[in-house]
């Protein structure tokens, strides 16, 4: 009985673990942080809000929250996600946009 409690407890961290590294932004004490990097470009039409992360963070972001409210991290130096950026700050003016 006690090797199943371990087993289970090792398994439960396990699984924790996996769904911590696997989202896109992880959320720390200082705010959100990215593990990585988003492959594909996101349409600008889905993109309602974007982020960058801050300095406390290990690789620098930027955090897009779409329509859907899915949050998806992308390389800042990527045209695609500069091009979002840069379409947001023409609708509202600002480094942080909502619609």
């Amino acid at each position: 009985m006690k090797s199943f409690r371990a087993a289970l407890a090792v398994l439960s961290v396990a699984a924790f673990c996996y769904q911590v590294s696997s989202s896109p932004a992880a959320v720390n004490l200082f705010g959100p942080c990215c593990t990585q990097y988003s492959t594909k470009a996101i349409p600008l039409n889905r993109v309602i809000m974007y982020e960058h992360t801050g300095n406390h963070c290990f690789q620098p972001a930027v955090i897009f929250t779409t329509i859907k409210g899915i949050l998806l991290c992308g390389n800042p130096e990527d045209k695609w996600v500069q091009d979002i950026v840069n379409h947001q700050k023409d609708k509202a003016g600002s480094g942080r946009t909502t619609l």
